[in-house]
């Protein structure tokens, strides 16, 4: 399975495509166009995310933090935030160890 060729980019929500999920792991990526916001939520399980392509801003606590390709991060749990696209088109991964 080629991620890229997968996920469908939707303009008027973010993109979820499951990659795989167990009962002890769930990994799925999320597409997000320029401009398009994944809303504010929180982890409610340890989440690790890793930018696939372009480039991301990762908004937690009033910081703002741009993420390139291949920048990872360990997601606080219960901590509001949310994701802006800032490339044309936008992948990231996210791992989640469900306990």
């Amino acid at each position: 399975m080629n991620i890229f060729d997968t996920l469908q980019f939707n303009p008027s929500k973010p993109s979820i495509f499951i990659v795989r999920k167990s009962e002890t792991i769930k990994m799925f990526c999320v597409g997000l166009l320029k401009d398009q916001i994944l809303a504010k939520h929180q982890a409610k399980v340890p989440s690790m995310l890793i930018v696939l392509k372009g480039k991301i801003k990762f908004s937690i606590s009033g910081e703002d933090i741009v993420m390139p390709e291949s920048q990872t991060f360990q997601i606080p749990l219960n901590t509001d935030h949310e994701v802006t696209g800032l490339s044309e088109q936008n992948i990231f991964l996210i791992t989640q160890e469900l306990i």
